[in-house]
């Protein structure tokens, strides 16, 4: 073959792979979610009052529900169609797996945004709501500082993401799968108090007769963001997350749902409205 037929044959195939690659690089989240008409949205179940639970009517209801259904909506508008809504129930042992494999478009659950997750997994700035770590004992337990902890045993879900940096301070851990494990350890006297998120303590308010003869101790001052999250490599559909959460913050959307659904004022939301609100007069 000819120099000038070789070169004119490689001209030809980078050409090719570029309209290839321009037509993969238009394929994005976005499309893919308006072309299949679902939204897949992966969710921590319906079992944590205040946050996702059924309501007396046997209708989804709470916090990051309403956020789910607003997101819904949301990019119904986006695509111009009615999307059906897929939910895709995770678990503490399989929410990072789902989410990297592309199981679902976004994770929205009370998931702790930590450097270690965002090595497997993206989330999307800013969070929308936050947690700290709180140490949860029956009523009886005396428990007044986190030095009547030494030499103690607290009970914590596997997946807690405070078990290492208070393994760090001293104190000594028992893992469980999850809340209930965590409940009866305690109550058999295994542990002398439960290390956990302080927004999974709604649990005291809501469910007294598994939980009324439990308080909480002890509040740290460490606060970590619940962020939603998604598999890497999505940066249109982390931009238009971004944007959409954003708004939650500066309509105190989620302030008004802390109250609808009489939760504690957290200190993460009240921080982000102050921050994106808009300012009286401003263009």
């Amino acid at each position: 073959m000819k120099p000038t037929l070789i070169w004119w044959h490689l001209l030809t195939l980078v050409v090719a792979c570029g309209v290839t690659l321009s037509a993969q690089a238009r394929d994005t989240a976005l499309d893919k979610i308006r072309d299949r008409g679902q939204l897949s949205v992966c969710y921590g179940g319906l079992e944590s009052p205040g946050f996702a639970f059924l309501d007396k009517s046997g209708k989804p209801a709470g916090l990051t529900w309403e956020l789910i259904a607003d997101l819904h909506q949301r990019f119904n508008a986006l695509s111009g169609k009615q999307l059906q809504l897929n939910l895709v129930r995770i678990t503490p042992v399989n929410r990072l797996t789902l989410v990297k494999q592309g199981r679902c478009d976004f994770l929205v659950s009370s998931l702790l945004d930590t450097p270690a997750r965002r090595r497997e997994i993206d989330f999307v700035e800013p969070g929308f709501y936050s947690a700290a770590p709180a140490v949860f004992a029956p009523k009886s337990t005396r428990i007044e500082s986190w030095e009547d902890l030494r030499g103690k045993t607290l009970c914590a879900p596997a997946s807690s993401v405070w078990v290492r940096l208070y393994e760090e301070r001293g104190l000594k851990f028992a893992a469980f799968s999850g809340l209930a494990e965590v409940q009866k350890a305690v109550t058999d006297g295994r542990c002398i108090g439960s290390l956990g998120d302080d927004t999974g303590y709604s649990l005291v308010k809501e469910d007294s007769k598994h939980w009324g003869n439990f308080e909480v101790k002890l509040i740290g001052e460490e606060r970590l963001p619940w962020g939603v999250a998604l598999k890497q490599g999505e940066p249109e559909l982390k931009r238009v997350l971004a944007g959409i959460i954003e708004q939650w913050h500066r309509d105190r959307f989620i302030i008004a749902l802390e109250q609808k659904y009489r939760l504690p004022s957290n200190p993460w939301a009240k921080q982000m409205a102050a921050r994106y609100a808009v300012k009286v007069g401003a263009r």
